[in-house]
């Protein structure tokens, strides 16, 4: 299900289309002008000698100006143009497996998906993220594997992606499938005591308890991915680059991806910011007014290079001040702010295709069904930005720019074109 979030710090969850499609990255082209001029193209002719039975044979007097150079009137060469476009999935194929990592220090398991890309060749049945028995929506992309169907040209960067507050590890997996395909490993643990499931058997624990365990999840996931020690990861640990992790999240997993990198203290205790993080990804993050979430002090710590991305219509965590603070306040370099016109807060998950896939099924609980269409005001109505097209923008920001920071591609950069539908801001 996807993140519902219908309070800064609550959202629920959808479950997703068979039909979804997937987008990825920019690509980008450059169109320079440039002055061009003429060469001289002038020439005479000498005079005759005199005969002395004749008269002297001259050349006529000039009647026609000599040839000149036009003036130019070409502008000067300007800097390049970068058009803004989207191109689809990037060159693997995604495996997808789920395993358990147990944080034994907190005794405190976690189911966690993990999408990888594929060695070239490799065969298997669509991947299917399961809600309940019989409920489930079949990728049309990734298929089931595990570590030994691995691609064998690593170490690839890791990115780990938080659920919001209501939602599942898999509420959008068009995202983490997309940047999978890139050759990114992407992990997505179920945040236990704040998910779609536990919301809906009345089981979530209390707002505290959840905002100190998530970023502690997070880094849990990150411990067992590098630890080759652990039986559940080892088969990945030697293809996960440590000098290359991001974090992206949404909602309140917006706020866990803040606090990887600034650290978060409350009445129950603190956790110290992670060094290891090297870039976030908020979306439509929930980092509060400073006085519930994060503090001014505490974004003010946050130097990665970040990209939050926002819908202008945001009714459950505006962009101001969820969003504008953040950008006053941290010290990211580069820090890019994209504002999708239109956009919701469930335009940065699959509820709205799981809105129109779920009632087509049987068997699915009717308080599931009537979940996702209230959360579904807040995204999925008409005027708001159509999903396909935010699917596409999510996309192609967070791999331009996860390239960008960890691969030496082209920075997401103040002279591209941008479309009308996002307003994008950026500080280098």
């Amino acid at each position: 299900m996807r993140d519902t979030g219908h309070d800064p710090d609550d959202s629920a969850s959808p479950w997703h289309n068979a039909t979804v499609h997937r987008y990825l990255l920019a690509a980008a082209l450059l169109v320079s002008a440039a002055a061009c001029s003429s060469d001289d193209d002038s020439a005479g002719t000498p005079t005759s000698d005199a005969v002395t039975t004749q008269p002297a044979v001259t050349e006529p007097p000039a009647t026609e100006p000599p040839v000149t150079d036009p003036p130019a009137t070409d502008p000067p060469a300007t800097d390049p143009v970068i058009e803004f476009s989207a191109i689809g999935e990037g060159p693997y194929q995604v495996g997808v497996t789920t395993i358990t990592v147990n944080d034994a220090a907190r005794n405190r398991p976690l189911t966690v998906d993990v999408w990888f890309p594929l060695a070239e060749g490799t065969s298997g049945n669509p991947h299917q993220y399961t809600l309940l028995p019989g409920v489930y929506y079949e990728s049309p992309f990734a298929i089931s594997a595990d570590a030994t169907a691995l691609a064998t040209d690593g170490p690839f960067p890791l990115v780990v992606y938080s659920h919001g507050s209501g939602g599942l590890r898999y509420i959008h997996s068009s995202y983490t499938e997309a940047i999978a395909s890139y050759g990114y490993i992407v992990v997505a643990p179920d945040h236990t005591g704040n998910t779609a499931v536990d919301r809906l058997a009345g089981a979530e624990a209390d707002f505290e308890v959840t905002a100190l365990n998530r970023p502690n999840d997070v880094k849990a996931v990150i411990d067992a991915m590098l630890d080759p020690a652990r039986p559940e990861t080892a088969g990945f640990v030697p293809s996960v680059d440590p000098e290359r992790i991001a974090v992206t999240g949404h909602s309140f997993g917006g706020f866990t991806t803040y606090a990887m990198a600034s650290g978060y203290s409350n009445s129950l205790g603190t956790f110290d910011a992670d060094p290891r993080v090297d870039a976030i990804i908020p979306l439509a993050p929930a980092t509060g007014d400073g006085t519930r979430l994060l503090t001014d002090a505490d974004l003010a710590k946050v130097t990665v290079p970040a990209l939050v991305m926002v819908g202008t219509n945001d009714q459950t965590t505006p962009v101001d001040p969820n969003v504008t603070r953040a950008w006053e306040l941290t010290a990211s370099s580069p820090h890019i702010r994209v504002e999708f016109v239109d956009g919701q807060h469930q335009t940065f998950t699959d509820l709205c295709e799981y809105q129109e896939f779920l009632p087509t099924l049987s068997d699915v609980p009717q308080v599931v069904i009537d979940t996702i269409t209230a959360y579904g005001e807040e995204g999925c109505s008409p005027g708001d930005m159509p999903t396909d097209r935010a699917a596409e923008l999510t996309n192609t920001f967070a791999v331009q720019f996860l390239e960008s920071v960890f691969r030496g591609g082209p920075a997401i950069d103040p002279v591209t074109e941008f479309p009308d539908d996002v307003v994008v801001m950026i500080k280098p």
